[in-house]
């Protein structure tokens, strides 16, 4: 069940990463969501789809505690809407505590 949760947060953050330069407009800062939001969709769909083991656990806990990561370290730095990467860094932090709870239950 927590895997399904997390797998459906990161499809909709990918796709929310993939298209952020559509709705904030096309500058170098939005177009470098695109290969992270493309990242966040193949993760989601190999966690949904129950498709690769641990390795399906264990990816998808370090790419977005790196994203978030990156994200705090760049927050008045980056180009891309304040609200937007509070968001995202929240989402970040909501997917990496379920799947640590999917990885230690």
């Amino acid at each position: 069940m927590y895997a399904g949760i997390a797998g459906g947060l990161l499809v909709f953050t990918g796709l929310w990463h993939a298209t952020e330069w559509l709705m904030d407009g096309r500058r170098r800062d939005t177009l470098m969501l695109i290969p992270a939001g493309l990242m966040y969709l193949l993760l989601g769909y190999l966690l949904v789809t129950v498709t690769g083991g641990a390795a399906t656990v264990i990816a998808p806990i370090i790419l977005p505690a790196l994203g978030g990561t990156f994200a705090y370290m760049n927050l008045g730095k980056m180009d891309v809407r304040r609200w937007v990467t509070w968001t995202f860094i929240a989402v970040d932090v909501i997917i990496v505590l379920v799947l640590l709870i999917v990885l230690f239950s």
